[in-house]
């Protein structure tokens, strides 16, 4: 629209912008690269008759009113147009609260219309002052917001003059006359009340002369009364009909949920290559629970050729479901940030932190950083949390922009007085915009869109909690931090659309769009009509009377049935698909859906399984096996026992040096108890010094009862490292530990003490010239023992659980005592033993050729280590399996061929590296999958 059609909307009192698409903004209002690569669509004869005529058109959800305005743009684009009036449509909330702010402006005595956080401040303080409430005082607040809510959109605050008995509904009851009088005394009205205060202060020289409602399924009693007061006002009201009349429906059936995803994945892909101009809907009931199986499939149809999280490759999908601002990446990071100046993060946090980028504009810093972060990780550390000072003297030898900026932080903090001043909220956000800045954040300049919107969207939480001023009290910066993160963990950030032809939505957004094809997932009867509980503050009476959401199976069904029918105009073509086999069971079609409709099967329907075996033989002729140079060592016998794991692990951690992140919950990990396990042994054992040697050496010990000392001085030695840990907390729990290991210790060796005769002639032994194949190895024997006839036993201290069944061939599980029996050139093995040290499973398990001359003189003969005995053709089957995985290494076999199905993937360090479940169905029980599993 040109300026001339300015003015004639202006004369209908219609705000007015003119805007030109050339700016170079960022963002729908300027960047005119997203309207040239939108996808647009004829929308019906009555949205463009309401266009024509200067409507407002009011649609039931913000998403809706930006397609339409999106619309509206692209056909003034395609007119030849440059500049045009922003046109009138706007979601009914949006509306409602401009008809309100518009009123209060008139008014100077008008009432303080409360914030959403306001209001939940007030509730969150009387449920504080609240000495019967046992529960926590912000989630009860949040509970009572929305009952009160509910009694406001449906007009039934008057059913409170009656008492509804000695529930939580009465203490609800209560509190809502407390909320009023407070409301009252200072001149505010909460948001609910919105609507009736509108109804009540319309005047006619400022409404439009017609409203056109979009997509409204049902409307609250409250919109019905501001419905009615316009058109008391003389405005013209209507609701928009059905933009297609004639659908087409169609139904598909399928097995599991990631056939039924694929079903829709390929339709999609064939509507878009016949029509790359069309608008495709695909709406999921719960799309949060299914969004990631979604979005992978999605991606592997739609972009076959860029599986990469990082392409370049423009999406052609994309979700309409929000996320809370505190999970944008730029936002966790200010939020970090400022709870790092309070109280220490997690490693894992403060590790995310310094690798996002937000803290620094410099590029270049990643790798050093990640070093840096690494050797954190890896030190000898029992606690999981680190804090902000104690982090930069850690980092005192780093030279880095992001360290500094953090060190600038952080004196800025101390300089303000963060740890004891109260402030009030306002304040509190001033200082915290500087903080950030001081720290680096947001780091560089030149991101895209989504980033800048993400931005807007947190300076406008910031002022919401600046808003909080409201009523004068003040805050520390403890609390201060806890109700920004709060806020920001309940706003959702819904970036605007980038116009990709294919909208992924719940059915609630998809209200008063339109589509050239829709496909509904999970249209099954456990999923739709969707189902929800009454509210725990509201007499189930009171709700059931008034007809509240959830109040009743029947209400919940009448509404997915207008929805349904809401869905099935809303295209030229829908498809219903449900998947038979669910989490929870069997299903069956969704009750709303035609009892008589034909249900197509979703493997007749496209070829998704054969396609996929296509790609997969193609990526096999494409690639091909490297060698591995037999010169050079990949390490110890870790290499086999990956490589028998799954090829691909072996591949990824020796040839492409993959590294597991290394996590850790509070105090030492399993693997660090593993360590200073061997460590004390190697110390009361060691040939060398250590204080036993034999068996003779033992048991004069224990008679002469120095066994305790002699474990008591092997355990600190081995817990020398973690002598300058401080802290009450780290004290006692090293004493503990040190306790813990004391007792297993000498469990253990009374236990050796019923030996055969022995000698320990090596420990933590390293093996000479392995070369298995051709693959050459680094071996280390945990301990060596001389027996009868000068024979020898191979032990393997374990913590964990170990057995002889993790020797069976072809794809050993712990192939270490079969590789150091085999290759190791120990003279004279005759004997491969575990030694279970832990609670309550203290024993040997293993093959010895003679348990009872070897090792066990009282062993029966009816023991596992008589029943299985060490032979040379055991020996024998173990040489063949290793050499056949050291040639698989060798040769550069790395397939993704977990060996227990799920299981093994589940305890896989590099799950970022793997895409086998692309080719599993992610509902199949452990037992359903491939796989060589015992």
């Amino acid at each position: 629209m040109d300026a001339a059609g300015a003015a004639a909307y202006s004369s209908r009192g219609t705000r007015v912008v003119l805007r030109s698409y050339d700016a170079g903004e960022p963002g729908f209002s300027g960047d005119d690269s997203i309207l040239e690569n939108t996808i647009g669509m004829p929308v019906s004869d009555e949205i463009k008759e309401a266009f024509a005529s200067g409507a407002t058109i009011l649609t039931a959800n913000a998403r809706a009113a930006r397609w339409l305005r999106r619309e509206y743009a692209l056909e003034q684009r395609r007119a030849g147009r440059s500049a045009w009036a922003s046109p009138p449509i706007e979601d009914w909330e949006t509306w409602v609260r401009g008809r309100w702010e518009m009123s209060a402006v008139a008014d100077p005595d008008a009432p303080l219309l409360l914030t959403s956080l306001q209001e939940r401040s007030v509730w969150t303080r009387m449920q504080r002052e609240d000495a019967g409430l046992v529960v926590s005082a912000e989630s009860m607040a949040a509970l009572a917001e929305s009952a009160y809510t509910l009694l406001s959109d449906y007009e039934c605050h008057s059913e409170r003059k009656h008492a509804w008995g000695k529930t939580d509904a009465e203490s609800f009851r209560r509190w809502a006359a407390n909320f009023d009088r407070e409301c009252a005394r200072w001149k505010w009205i909460p948001g609910a009340e919105l609507e009736l205060r509108v109804a009540a202060s319309l005047s006619k020289e400022t409404l439009p002369e017609e409203i056109l409602l979009l997509g409204f399924d049902r409307m609250t009693r409250a919109q019905e009364s501001l419905h009615r007061a316009l058109v008391g006002c003389g405005v013209r009201v209507r609701f928009a009909e059905a933009a297609f009349s004639g659908t087409s429906a169609e139904f598909v059936r399928a097995a599991g949920m990631q056939e039924e995803i694929e079903a829709c994945a390929w339709r999609v892909r064939a509507l878009i290559a016949d029509d790359p101009d069309s608008r495709i809907g695909v709406l999921v009931p719960d799309l949060g629970a299914m969004r990631s199986e979604i979005e992978r499939i999605f991606r592997r149809v739609l972009m076959p050729r860029s599986d990469d999280v990082f392409s370049d490759q423009e999406m052609p999908f994309e979700f309409s479901l929000g996320q809370p601002l505190a999970s944008v990446p730029v936002i966790r990071a200010a939020l970090l940030l400022l709870r790092w100046l309070r109280e220490p993060l997690r490693e894992e946090e403060i590790s995310w932190l310094l690798l996002s980028g937000y803290l620094s504009p410099q590029r270049d810093e990643y790798v050093s950083l990640a070093k840096f972060d690494a050797r954190i990780r890896s030190s000898a550390s029992l606690l999981n949390e680190i804090a902000f000072g104690e982090f930069l003297k850690l980092a005192a030898g780093v030279g880095s922009q992001t360290i500094r900026n953090l060190a600038n932080a952080l004196r800025a903090a101390a300089a303000n007085g963060i740890a004891n001043e109260r402030r009030l909220p306002g304040r509190w956000v001033d200082l915290a915009q500087s903080l950030l800045r001081d720290g680096g954040w947001p780091g560089a300049p030149g991101r895209d869109t989504m980033h800048f919107q993400a931005l807007r969207r947190w300076e406008r939480a910031l002022d919401e909690i600046a808003l909080l001023d409201f009523d004068g009290r003040q805050m520390s910066y403890e609390e201060f931090g806890k109700a920004l993160d709060g806020h920001a963990r309940e706003t959702i950030f819904s970036p605007e659309s980038q116009g990709a032809p294919v909208q992924i939505m719940g059915p609630r957004e998809a209200s008063g769009q339109q589509f050239d094809a829709l496909w509904f997932l999970s249209a099954d009867d456990a999923s739709w009509p969707q189902s929800g509980r009454l509210h725990p503050l509201l007499p189930a009476d009171v709700q059931r009377r008034f007809n509240m959401p959830h109040s009743s199976a029947k209400a919940d069904l009448e509404l997915a049935k207008l929805m349904t029918g809401r869905i099935a105009a809303s295209a030229p073509v829908v498809t219903f698909s449900y998947s038979e086999r669910g989490t929870d069971g069997e299903n069956r079609p969704s009750p709303v859906l035609p009892r008589d409709a034909e249900w197509r099967s979703a493997s007749a329907l496209t070829e998704v399984v054969e396609q996929r075996a296509r790609e997969l033989e193609e990526f096999a002729e494409a690639s091909g096996n490297i060698a591995w140079p037999q010169e050079r060592s990949p390490g110890g016998s870790e290499v086999l026992k990956s490589q028998a794991v799954c090829p691909f692990q072996a591949f990824a951690t020796k040839r492409l040096r993959a590294e597991a992140l290394d996590r850790k919950d509070r105090g030492l990990s399993a693997a660090e108890r593993g360590v200073l396990l061997h460590a004390a042994l190697e110390r009361i054992w060691s040939p060398s010094d250590g204080a036993l040697h034999s068996l003779g050496d033992l048991r004069s010990a224990i008679r002469e009862e120095r066994l305790r000392d002699i474990v008591r001085s092997a355990i600190a030695e081995a817990f020398a490292g973690y002598r300058d840990l401080e802290g009450v907390w780290a004290r006692g729990y090293l004493a503990r530990e040190k306790q813990r290991l004391q007792t297993r210790l000498e469990e253990w060796l009374r236990l050796e003490a019923s030996r055969a005769q022995f000698e320990v002639i090596g420990c933590e032994e390293e093996l000479k010239d392995v070369i298995v194949g051709g693959l050459k190895l680094k071996l280390r024997a945990d301990r060596i023992d001389q027996v009868a006839d000068f024979d020898r036993l191979l032990i393997d201290y374990k913590s964990g659980e170990a057995a002889p069944r993790d020797w069976r061939p072809p794809r050993p599980n712990e192939p270490q005592l079969p590789l150091y029996a085999v290759f190791g050139n120990v003279e004279n093995v005759r004997g491969v033993l575990f030694a279970r040290i832990r609670a309550g499973d203290t024993c040997f398990s293993g093959s010895v050729a003679n348990v009872r001359s070897q090792l066990l003189p009282d062993a029966s003969a009816h023991s596992a280590l008589a029943k299985e005995p060490y032979t040379d053709s055991l020996r024998d089957v173990w040489e063949e399996a290793l050499l056949d995985l050291a040639g698989e290494f060798l040769r550069g076999e790395a397939a993704v061929d977990p060996k227990e199905g799920r299981t093994t993937c589940r305890y896989c360090p590099l799950p970022g590296l793997c895409r086998v479940a692309e080719t599993r169905d992610p509902l199949a029980a452990d037992g359903e999958e491939d796989g060589d599993g015992d």
